[in-house]
């Protein structure tokens, strides 16, 4: 389990939507030219959205985490 960084958290929960789009299409650029199409079948727009939701109820509550197992 890790704590996402403060500021990350913020900026997540106060970026814009045009904002989102523009991270989605270099985090999908960036995926395309390390990894290849295969990387790419999520939906990173709607991740980072979800992310920015979560991030902006995290942010009055304590922190953003995020945890696998």
């Amino acid at each position: 389990m890790f704590a996402l960084p403060k500021r990350l958290t913020r900026a997540l929960a106060n970026a814009s939507s045009a904002e989102l789009e523009e991270l989605a299409g270099r985090w999908t650029t960036r995926l395309r030219s390390e990894d290849g199409d295969d990387m790419i079948d999520d939906d990173l727009l709607a991740v980072l959205r979800g992310v920015a939701r979560l991030a902006a109820s995290a942010v009055n509550t304590g922190g953003l985490y995020s945890w696998s197992f």
